[in-house]
């Protein structure tokens, strides 16, 4: 549609209530302002498009099991849930309107926005410093190429046309060095404007999901983005070694030694590095800060294992020759007798538990009490510490072997069928001296890296088990370790009695519990967000912090 009061072909914006006219953004103006029209009523005009991209997106706005609205956030299982689901599959669980934890991740978001406009500006800066450097890398050479020139000079009166030969010799030996160094230097300058494009797609990309999602599908690209966004921000770009050409002098010319007395070209023994600018960045904030730690219960055992979080407010307990099912009041609700040699508990549902015994691994229907079905057997799983994986794959680590072991299962966590491969990746040296005893656990955090304990080390590999973090910390004894949903990391600290607190990352945050904590062993946590742990007192302790 087009404005009526003027012949500019332009788009109206608003329309007369009073004298039925539609009106462009400048007529609208005159129109309010003009004393003859002055008592005249008038309303904004929406445009079309704005309201069929609107609809597409409440369209999106629906709960995929009951295609209803979301409209609430389910804080135990970090998602966005309707009305129905928090009746039926999250009853027991604590959850909000979804619109509050919406604008807390658009201001996370913006944050990383920042962080990446600010390393967007670091790059600029790196630029200009590299330009500078590939300045004074030529001014280098030029003075080298003279150095050469005024030296085969000195020496023309004693053999003029070996000298002649000589410097020529020379000096294309430091136009073939700086050739290929300015080629390092300009390729390096290459990568950075490459990345500086990247990050400002990534930029435009993010800003059009804060300022133009909604809040459920902002919820579910979240991660993605986040991870995106520090990912990025992180990330720097290696610069080039060069070495800079360097004239050699030689000695009083003498027939039988003519090269070596006129000297060579070398490069330097140290190299001129490009430099990059001062930049820092911190960790990100966390959604779900774990600030205040409330207890709930605690309850005497003898002689509990391990724990495994279950369904809502459950957890198993591994003790000597059954595994229990307890409820946060420390009422049983199951038992479920164990099997012999049995090890580590990897997984736990409803109908059926996954035990790892020695080389085996093996898997028990809850309620039954006939021996556990064998799923897979390999030999170097004896010495090994597992777990399952959210991929579905299970993942061990062999002290003995210093490698990684993985096996992909298919969606229903059960076996492959046919014969099981498995592959096996060596850890670095470095690596493998961090990890001087077993792990007692490994998991993956919400960020996808992964995690163990070994001593008073808190060690983050990334998927291809390369190091990315390593947290130390003196006379500590790190053992437990237990995430959730907000890429919160709970880890045990023996010797220091405490509950320490890591981002998805390995980055150490803060302690979170220290008082009536004594000599904590194994942490895990329930669906409705409350951590349970063991201390040496054969106490299980559980505290709520969401």
């Amino acid at each position: 549609m087009q404005c009526q009061m003027c012949d500019d072909g332009k788009d109206i914006v608003s329309k007369c209530v009073d004298c039925d006219s539609t009106m462009c953004f400048e007529c609208s103006t005159y129109h309010s302002k003009h004393k003859i029209f002055k008592t005249h009523v008038t309303e904004k005009i929406e445009s079309t498009t704005t309201e069929t991209s609107e609809k597409s997106i409440l369209d999106e706005e629906v709960c995929d099991l009951h295609k209803r609205e979301i409209t609430l956030f389910c804080e135990s299982c970090n998602g966005a849930i309707c009305d129905e689901c928090a009746t039926q599959n999250h009853k027991s669980h604590k959850f909000c309107r979804i619109t509050f934890q919406a604008q807390k991740r658009r201001d996370f978001l913006r944050l990383g926005i920042g962080a990446l406009k600010s390393k967007i500006t670091e790059i600029d800066g790196t630029i200009e410093m590299s330009k500078d450097d590939e300045n004074s890398y030529n001014k280098f050479c030029t003075e080298g190429k003279e150095e050469i020139q005024v030296h085969a000079k000195r020496s023309k009166e004693i053999v003029c046309d070996i000298i002649d030969v000589l410097a020529k010799l020379n000096i294309q030996r430091i136009d073939e060095i700086q050739k290929k160094d300015i080629k390092s230097i300009t390729n390096f300058q290459d990568e950075l404007v490459t990345k500086k494009l990247s990050l400002q797609y990534i930029l435009k990309s993010t800003e059009d999901a804060v300022n133009l999602s909604r809040d459920g599908k902002l919820f579910n690209k979240y991660t993605f983005l986040y991870q995106t966004l520090r990912n990025n921000v992180l990330h720097s770009c290696d610069s080039p070694e060069v070495f800079a050409p360097q004239f050699c002098s030689g000695n009083p010319i003498e027939h039988t030694y003519v090269a070596k007395c006129f000297g060579l070209v070398q490069k330097r023994n140290t190299p001129i590095k490009s430099r990059t600018s001062e930049f820092h960045i911190y960790s990100l904030p966390l959604i779900c800060e774990a600030k205040e730690m409330t207890k709930i219960y605690s309850f005497t055992l003898n002689n509990p294992r391990s724990l495994i979080g279950f369904y809502d407010n459950q957890t198993w307990i591994q003790l000597p020759n059954t595994i229990h099912l307890y409820s946060s009041n420390g009422s049983v609700i199951k038992k479920q007798n164990a099997i012999t040699e049995d090890e580590q508990v990897l997984l736990a549902t409803k109908d059926e538990f996954w035990i790892k015994a020695k080389e085996l691994i093996k898997k028990i229907k809850i309620g039954n009490r006939n021996e556990a079905e064998d799923i897979m057997r390999f030999p170097a799983f004896e010495s090994c510490t597992c777990n399952i994986l959210k991929n579905n794959c299970v993942v061990a680590y062999s002290f003995r072997n210093k490698c990684f072991y993985e096996i992909k299962l298919d969606g229903h966590i059960s076996p492959i069928k046919k014969e099981i491969s498995m592959k096996i990746t060596p850890v670095e040296e470095k690596l493998a001296d961090l990890i001087p005893i077993r792990p007692v656990k490994i998991i993956e955090t919400a960020s996808n890296y992964i995690m163990l304990t070994s001593k008073d080390k808190v060690i983050t590999l990334d998927r291809n088990f390369k190091i990315c973090n390593v947290y130390a910390e003196k006379n500590s004894n790190f053992r437990g370790i237990c995430d959730d949903a907000y890429g919160n990391v709970f880890v045990t600290d023996y010797s220091l009695g405490r509950i320490c607190l890591f981002t998805s990352y390995g980055d150490f945050a803060r302690t979170v519990l220290t008082k009536d904590v004594s000599y904590p062993t194994d942490i895990t946590r329930d669906h409705v967000g409350n951590l349970w742990f063991l201390d040496c007192t054969n106490r299980v302790q559980i505290y709520s912090y969401i």
